[in-house]
């Protein structure tokens, strides 16, 4: 009998959304935040380090330990009850340090959550031979591009950001009680031990590394076109969020019809050709530094680029040797490897170069990160 796990899959892209939408809303604020407590690129670059590290340990803890012991759908829920919070702590910071500090347990508590819920919804994937990754990638995105368009509505409304960061969390909260009923059961998911640290197959270090510079650089589109767009391009603040919401329209667009797009052209169309096309389109619109322009070339960007990360998923499970919440649990380790030297390196070249020279880099990576997924993906196809 077919089972199909449809309130597990809407669970999990509930859980997609509501993430990316408090961390949307957050990084609108992220100007407000430098001009409160006076902090610089580089030392915002050290923040995000510092989530980084915390998030690193607690992808392979989540994944070794708590996995295997209570259940990814336990394990999401405690990332949940540890995330919900933490926004509105670093929106009340009273100085640079504990605005830091605060990083670190908002990285445990996203490493608990961001790849358990891929790596649910790539059982269910496979136990239905249907393509979900891209569409959880799409609530990933739908989720920051409303945070974005909420923080705009936030800022007109709600003086005090604290405010907004304790409604939002308490709904982030009260999703985990959904969770706790709607979520994976045990039963379904893949039998893995507790296992021990080891280095990673030889494949998926590949691809691993694949991710690694797009989430290194991904931050210069999230987390810094806000400030871009007030500093260079002297946006209004209520209007910093408008790169992340056209690039995250593109996004959703792609992921939404991802298996209609992958069953048609293939996933090295999709995955590499899309992605080397969308990059030189944006570099050029960054040129002309008009604002119009540029949105047009980052809703493209979204576009083109929004389905490499799943079908770097894809790819490398099904190459791979090992469990799939083990797999999916290194890939995202190693992806989030980026923010541990990515927003150092952004934060310095922002501050001693500039934000635009960052948008330029961030379309050379991921043209590069196209290129490299055609070979390994003709590799495979040729093995």
């Amino acid at each position: 009998m077919e089972i199909s796990f449809r309130r597990e899959i809407v669970t999990c892209f509930g859980g997609a959304f509501l993430i990316m939408f408090m961390i949307g809303i957050y990084f609108v604020y992220i100007p407000w935040n430098i001009g409160r407590l006076n902090i610089s690129e580089s030392q915002l670059g050290i923040s995000i380090f510092a989530f980084g590290i915390a998030n690193l340990f607690a992808n392979q803890f989540g994944a070794r330990v708590l996995v295997p012991r209570i259940g990814s759908t336990n394990t999401i829920i405690l990332g949940t009850f540890i995330f919900s919070y933490l926004p509105l702590a670093i929106a009340s910071a009273p100085n640079y340090f504990y605005f830091t500090l605060f990083f670190i347990p908002i990285g445990v508590g996203a490493g608990f959550i961001f790849p358990v819920i891929n790596a649910q919804i790539a059982i269910i994937e496979q136990k239905t031979n249907k393509i979900l990754l891209p569409v959880t990638q799409a609530f990933f995105s739908a989720g920051s591009l409303f945070g974005a368009l909420g923080a705009a509505l936030f800022i007109k409304l709600i003086p005090d950001p604290r405010i907004t960061f304790l409604i939002v969390g308490t709904m982030f909260l009260l999703y985990a009680i959904i969770f706790y009923f709607f979520g994976l059961k045990k039963i379904y998911e893949e039998d893995e031990k507790v296992e021990k640290f080891k280095i990673p197959e030889r494949n998926i270090l590949i691809y691993g590394f694949l991710l690694m510079m797009n989430f290194a650089t991904l931050g210069i589109i999230i987390d810094w076109s806000p400030v871009w767009l007030t500093k260079d391009l002297g946006a209004p603040l209520f209007l910093g969020g408008l790169a992340i919401m056209f690039f995250n329209a593109g996004e959703i667009v792609a992921r939404i019809s991802a298996s209609k797009l992958i069953n048609r052209f293939g996933e090295i169309t999709i995955g590499s050709y899309f992605s080397i096309i969308s990059c030189i389109l944006l570099f050029i619109t960054i040129l002309s530094m008009n604002l119009n322009i540029i949105l047009f070339g980052v809703l493209i960007f979204g576009f083109g680029t929004a389905n490499f990360v799943a079908i770097v998923l894809r790819q490398a499970i099904s190459e791979s040797n090992e469990g799939i919440s083990l797999t999916v649990s290194n890939l995202i380790t190693l992806g989030f490897g980026g923010f541990i030297f990515g927003p150092v390196v952004v934060g310095y070249l922002a501050e001693y170069i500039s934000l635009t020279f960052n948008m330029y880099l961030l379309s050379v990576i991921w043209g590069f990160n196209g290129l490299a997924l055609f070979y390994l993906i003709k590799k495979n196809q040729n093995s």
